[in-house]
């Protein structure tokens, strides 16, 4: 079993630079465009043999469930919300640009950063709590499925689920050099190394 995840299509606050996290941000026009040649392009590889999903799972977040019905509708699927597919909230910093975060909270994204997995933003989440929800989404999604699906989620989610899988440091340079994913990119996993990565992260929160 494959599960291939998807980041969403392109919004304002991506053009702008913009912290989006919760925030309910819709499309923009060009990310509609991105969401339909994505599409188009899992139609045609269908059509060819190369992708074989029979499912379509997604963040219930606006940009992300856009992204999933358009691929959805395009393959005659089913689109499934899943809480846990959520983008990391990054609270108070929501709206705001990177830069901007560091020149007005920067005691706190020097915390922030120097711990990255375990230390939550402020009235936001850690790294930490990303991938145990992620993962739990993913462990549902094993359970119902024994064939391929899509999952259309965020670009933190998916790189905190790499970074996790790969034993990699949640350190700035690594996560964005190694994992970032463009919009509406693909990225293919085994559900067989995110079987034994959900049950690794389940045993070492036991420990805990």
């Amino acid at each position: 079993m494959k599960m291939y995840f998807v980041r969403h299509g392109e919004t304002d606050w991506n053009v702008n630079k913009k912290i989006q996290g919760s925030a309910d941000i819709p499309l923009n026009e060009n990310g509609k465009r991105q969401a339909g040649e994505l599409a188009a392009r899992l139609v045609k590889l269908r059509r060819e043999g190369e992708f074989q999903a029979v499912r379509v799972y997604t963040s219930p977040q606006l940009r992300a469930a856009e992204t999933a019905e358009a691929v959805a509708d395009a393959l005659g699927l089913s689109c499934i919300p899943l809480d846990g597919l959520r983008e990391m909230s990054l609270g108070k910093w929501e709206g705001l640009s990177w830069k901007r975060v560091r020149e007005e909270f920067p005691k706190e994204y020097r915390a922030w950063n120097s711990q990255r997995r375990y230390r939550k933003t402020p009235e936001g989440e850690s790294y930490q709590e990303v991938v145990s929800r992620a993962f739990s989404a993913i462990a549902c999604i094993l359970e119902r499925e024994r064939e391929d699906v899509l999952v259309v989620t965020h670009s933190a989610v998916l790189m905190a689920v790499r970074c996790y899988m790969d034993d990699c440091p949640f350190e700035e340079r690594e996560m964005l050099e190694r994992y970032r994913a463009d919009n509406t990119e693909v990225v293919e996993l085994s559900g067989e190394e995110l079987a034994q990565a959900v049950k690794r992260f389940r045993e070492e929160e036991r420990r805990s």
